[in-house]
């Protein structure tokens, strides 16, 4: 029986899509590891930047997106997944592309607050993630009421999420998102954006989107192992 292979849609930034390739083997390894391709996009960090805090460069994003896809699923890739929140708002137009699924992370998100009975959480996500209304209709369906930061933390939010694209991080930037979401006075966080992962841990109060999306990526791959 031919081994199902995982494409992973990545570069988006490349230490987080490491982090999930690592994760996705850690939690799927039974046997054998996980077979798995990555397509990283080249990406034009002038653009990356103006697209995160503006969404200008959409029909750019989407051509990456769509170049790369359609690479892994020449490659063989039975699935694929996007360890991004932001280029989500490309989800239906992608799918629609190529001949293999393409996972939603944004819904898998919500199904995953909604198991653990969360009726409100403080989102954290670019400002074009909340621009597009990606968590707000999913959550809206599922009962579930979204709190975001005020326009001055969310300008300074952006700035932290592109400097973790350009590896700049410090203890200071987690010690900020943690005032920030002191000020909010909601229990709960989801982290829209899986860079977030590499600075801000993730206790019961958590969900992180990147770890949300490996669990179940790792739980599909060992149900196509049992068939």
């Amino acid at each position: 029986m031919k081994q199902r292979t995982i494409g992973i849609l990545g570069g988006l930034g490349p230490e987080t899509t490491a982090e999930f390739y690592l994760d996705l083997v850690r939690m799927a390894t039974v046997r054998a590891r996980p077979p798995a391709c990555i397509w990283s996009l080249p990406l034009d960090l002038q653009k990356e930047s103006e697209y995160i805090s503006t969404g200008k460069h959409l029909g750019y994003y989407f051509s990456l997106l769509k170049r790369g896809a359609l690479a892994l699923q020449k490659a063989g890739c039975d699935r694929l997944v996007i360890p991004c929140n932001t280029v989500h708002e490309f989800h239906f137009r992608l799918a629609a592309s190529v001949d293999v699924p393409v996972t939603n992370l944004i819904e898998i998100v919500g199904s995953t607050v909604q198991m653990r009975g969360w009726k409100k959480v403080f989102l954290l996500a670019t400002s074009r993630t909340l621009q597009t209304q990606l968590y707000q209709n999913v959550f809206a369906r599922r009962g579930i009421s979204i709190v975001v930061p005020n326009p001055e933390d969310q300008r300074k939010l952006d700035s932290l999420i592109q400097g973790l694209l350009g590896n700049k991080s410090s203890t200071g930037h987690q010690e900020y998102l943690e005032r920030m979401f002191s000020h909010s006075r909601v229990k709960h966080i989801v982290l829209g954006c899986t860079d977030l992962q590499l600075l801000f841990p993730a206790p019961d109060n958590v969900v992180d989107s990147m770890n949300a999306l490996a669990v179940h990526t790792a739980r599909e791959i060992k149900v196509w192992e049992e068939r």
